[in-house]
């Protein structure tokens, strides 16, 4: 325990399943301790993200109305910064590493 896989080890599902549900455990107490301006702050980061991303994503959505779709490697790349958050998923993104045992 505690300790990362070896390379080319392959993880037992039900371990990474556990060890993914801890981490979100985890994160739920944080974010229940977490004081008055910490939850605004996050709360208005989620608002914003999805704000921009229902802009984004009408922006396009016109665009391909008026102009016609253009090639998919074109659409993919400018869906996937419209779903883009920033900080927040990056670090979500490094929690989904090799799993620790």
């Amino acid at each position: 325990l505690g300790e990362p896989l070896a390379a080319g080890a392959v993880a037992d599902p039900v371990v990474t399943a556990f060890l993914r549900q801890q981490r979100r455990l985890e994160e739920q107490s944080r974010r229940r301790e977490a004081g008055l301006a910490q939850r605004l702050l996050r709360f208005l980061r989620k608002k914003f993200y999805l704000f921009r991303r229902s802009a984004l994503m009408t922006c396009i959505s016109l665009r391909n109305l008026a102009l016609g779709r253009p090639p998919l490697q074109q659409l993919a790349q400018e869906v996937a910064f419209a779903n883009w958050r920033g900080e927040e998923e990056e670090g979500s993104r490094e929690g989904q590493g090799a799993p620790e045992l």
